[in-house]
């Protein structure tokens, strides 16, 4: 994937209609853009001016539920990120919604993940 270590948060839109998630990013020479298309949920932290990136790393959609599986249990009754009874009737809706888990991790500030059907970056210059 390009490379975005070290690059400046400038903002983040969601477009809950167009379920994309667009993160502006810069460094002193260049603007690019993590676009997130046909975005299932998402859970961002820590969100704060100068945030700086580490990485953007996909990883199995199992360690989704091995990594959330408390946020998973705390906003069930809350219908997120879905209505569903069991972890099981979930974990079967994620993996036929045939989407990536993305983790953005930060230096410095924001940071969290993205589930989506496609991540884009995008160079400005």
């Amino acid at each position: 994937m390009n490379t975005i270590h070290d690059y400046e948060i400038e903002r983040f839109t969601v477009e809950f209609k167009k379920n994309t998630i667009s993160i502006d990013i810069s460094s002193e020479q260049r603007q690019k853009q993590i676009v997130f298309q046909e975005v299932f949920c998402y859970k961002f932290y820590e969100e704060m001016p100068y945030s700086i990136i580490s990485d953007l790393e996909e990883r199995p959609i199992e360690d989704f539920f091995k990594e959330n599986k408390e946020l998973l249990n705390q906003t069930k009754n809350y219908a997120w990120p879905i209505m569903y009874d069991s972890i099981q009737e979930l974990v079967n809706k994620i993996k036929d919604a045939d989407v990536h888990y993305q983790v953005l991790s930060s230096s410095y500030g924001m940071n969290g993940w993205v589930l989506a059907k496609r991540v884009e970056i995008i160079d400005l210059n």
